[in-house]
């Protein structure tokens, strides 16, 4: 191999857990490959600076969508050691998988594993490569900031953590839990309560202000994304321009919840979603101001004792296909 490799795997995510990961079971007999298992999430800083020291320039992540956010966070924040943001490939591993969905790669079994890794070592810039930006989440309750996909507020990020924490437990976070979770919160709303003893489903204060758009008061849910599309390929993002932040927005309450979640499911969303009470924008940077809950890309973010939350993109990282 010309430069080291990185191989980082997560042996607690859904996936691996039941099935064993690729990823490892390649690394065997594998010169200039180092093997990183996530056992403990607070070590991976030191564990992504080890690898920079190594030289490493091609990481390879075997997780879901939280264990991709981590190592994302640790490689591009500042104290990381990487001279340059090294390439990334993503191999399923969790419950949930939505970047893998856009732009992983389909490395199923230990030896076609290893032959890629060994040519795309050799070869390089003559493979397929993807470029996209993540977003950048900021706030006074960050050590780095978080580097991620997927970012929710509100009722929203409330049914996932109720999903992961008294409905299902941490081995259902995929999008069928959710919507099933979000199902039998709308049949039923008032029975179904967080561990604050508030209605999962419930009104939150915020405030969004972008160049291009500002929207405040009691909101349902808010949604942002750098990705084209959701899991079971939803696309409940109607703004226009080319901005790389796509925002939905939905005030308190929905109206007419049921009819509206009804036309995301089957590609029906769009300007008249106003009627329900949801907007939709593109924004190149976003602040919140807002103390409620927050998830990116299903781990909860630390509420901002003050409030005060930025949203922004990466340049462009490189994924390997």
């Amino acid at each position: 191999m010309r430069a080291p490799v990185g191989l980082v795997v997560n042996p607690r995510s859904h996936t691996v857990r039941r099935k064993g990961s690729v990823l490892e079971a390649a690394a065997a007999n594998m010169p200039g490959v180092s093997l990183v298992k996530l056992d403990d999430f607070n070590h991976l800083e030191v564990q992504m600076a080890g690898l920079a020291r190594q030289g490493v320039r091609q990481v390879y992540v075997e997780g879901g969508d939280g264990t991709l956010q981590a190592v994302l966070t640790a490689s591009l924040a500042p104290r990381s050691g990487f001279d340059d943001v090294p390439e990334f490939a993503i191999l399923p591993g969790g419950s949930t998988n939505l970047a893998y969905k856009v732009f992983g790669l389909k490395l199923k079994t230990q030896n076609v594993a290893r032959a890629y890794i060994e040519r795309r070592a050799q070869q390089g810039d003559r493979l397929a490569t993807a470029w996209h930006r993540a977003l950048v989440v900021d706030n006074a309750s960050l050590a780095s900031p978080a580097i991620g996909f997927l970012l929710s507020t509100g009722s929203l990020a409330r049914a996932m953590a109720y999903t992961q924490q008294q409905l299902h437990g941490e081995g259902h976070r995929g999008s069928l839990a959710i919507a099933g979770a979000m199902a039998r919160l709308m049949a039923r709303p008032s029975r179904h309560l967080g561990r604050d003893g508030q209605p999962v489903l419930c009104p939150s204060p915020l405030t969004v202000e972008a160049p291009q758009f500002r929207v405040e008061g009691s909101h349902a849910l808010s949604l942002m994304t750098t990705l084209p599309s959701l899991n079971l390929r939803l696309r409940p993002f109607w703004g226009e321009g080319a901005a790389p932040i796509a925002v939905t927005h939905a005030g308190w309450p929905i109206k007419g919840l049921h009819a509206a979640l009804l036309k995301v499911l089957v590609g029906q969303a769009g300007h008249r979603m106003v009627q329900h009470g949801l907007v939709s924008h593109r924004a190149d940077a976003v602040r919140l101001d807002y103390k409620g809950w927050i998830m990116l890309d299903g781990e909860m973010l630390p509420a901002p004792p003050d409030g005060h939350l930025a949203v922004g993109v990466t340049p462009p990282i490189r994924f390997m296909r």
